[in-house]
């Protein structure tokens, strides 16, 4: 009998870390998703392997921000020229973009509104260039070589390294470059607890990422070039099934730990406010028409899931049809001048 049980522990437990994270656990275009970004004290990576539990939960909120994933065609129409054309550059058709980081090299080349194009397929999650204004004129700039974000599926012990490289003109000035070489393993999986939620089958994703910038000018003289490394990044990213994104990531700059964020519906917050619109929701539960009443008729309007992915953004209406959404909770937000107003939904 022991040996029984033994066999069936065993195939329970590989069971269970056999978590595995493939394309359809990554966002599409239109959807959008609410983070907390969290205090890094006490923060501790260095616990991995296999049937962790992660112990994030005493975390503190310190400010929330949005992450939005649009299509190609609500990008500025010159950051498209590579990523909208899939007959002349196939390679780099992109599923959607989403907004970037400033970039400033040499203090000589600005780097600013960002959007970074995405494309996915079974194989892997790939970059494959930004949109920007350079130094003020804005230019689509696509990866010579594609950064590939993650290989795909992911599942524990996967790992891989790769590596992308893009070159720019930058305006009465010469060519700037940045070559980039990514390691990605899939190091641990276990449960994770997150001052929102807990996740019980999740993988978390070590990347590590080297980054060495090149300048050459060509005016009014040549110059063989300069070129500095970044420091170091690595990031730590736990991903669980059925969430677009990853639920709680740590990332590091060099030794230092610069961002620590989670996703959040953010409802202790929102529920403090819910009055602030004398707001009101019926029928309540329902499965099909909810009708919405408030004082505030000039409001911005949000619905949000469970898992903080935001399911409906736009200005107030009296009526929405929920028939569509899968069953659950959700939240409804109303924000207008700085007042919000919030209540739950419940969909039969």
């Amino acid at each position: 009998m022991k040996y029984i049980l033994f066999f069936l522990s065993t195939i329970a437990l590989l069971s269970y870390g056999q978590t595995t994270i493939g394309i359809n656990n990554f966002p599409s275009s239109g959807d959008q998703y609410v983070y907390s970004n969290a205090n890094t004290n006490g923060v501790d990576v260095s616990l991995t392997g296999t049937n962790i539990n992660w112990d994030y939960s005493s975390l503190v909120n310190v400010s929330n921000d949005t992450a939005t994933y649009v299509s190609v065609t609500a990008t500025p129409f010159a950051y498209q020229f590579y990523f909208n054309n899939g007959f002349i550059y196939p390679n780099h058709k992109a599923d959607y973009a989403i907004e970037g980081i400033e970039i400033n090299a040499f203090n000589q080349v600005t780097i600013s509104e960002v959007f970074n194009f995405h494309k996915k397929n079974n194989a892997s999650l790939e970059m494959v260039g930004f949109g920007a204004n350079i130094n003020g004129i804005p230019a689509s700039i696509k990866y010579d070589t594609i950064d590939q974000l993650y290989p795909l599926p992911l599942s524990y012990g996967a790992s891989d390294s790769t590596s992308a490289y893009y070159l720019l003109d930058v305006p009465s000035l010469g060519t700037y470059g940045q070559h980039i070489q990514r390691k990605v393993v899939v190091d641990g999986w276990g449960s994770i607890i997150t001052p929102y939620q807990t996740y019980n089958q999740s993988l978390r994703v070590k990347t590590t990422l080297y980054q060495r910038d090149t300048l050459k000018v060509e005016q009014p003289f040549s110059t063989p070039g300069i070129a500095f490394n970044r420091p170091v990044q690595t990031t730590y990213e736990w991903f669980a099934n059925g969430i677009g994104v990853p639920v709680f990531s740590v990332t590091l700059q060099g030794n230092t730990i610069s961002n620590v964020k989670y996703i959040d519906a953010n409802t202790s917050n929102l529920i403090e406010h819910k009055n602030n619109f004398d707001l009101n929701v019926y029928p309540n539960p329902s499965n099909t028409i909810i009708n919405i009443s408030t004082s505030q008729k000039n409001a911005e309007m949000k619905i949000i899931d469970c898992n903080g992915k935001i399911i409906l953004s736009g200005n107030y209406q009296e009526k929405i049809d929920i028939s569509e959404y899968p069953r659950g909770q959700y939240f409804l937000i109303l924000t207008h001048q700085g007042q919000k107003g919030t209540l739950s939904i419940q969909k039969n």
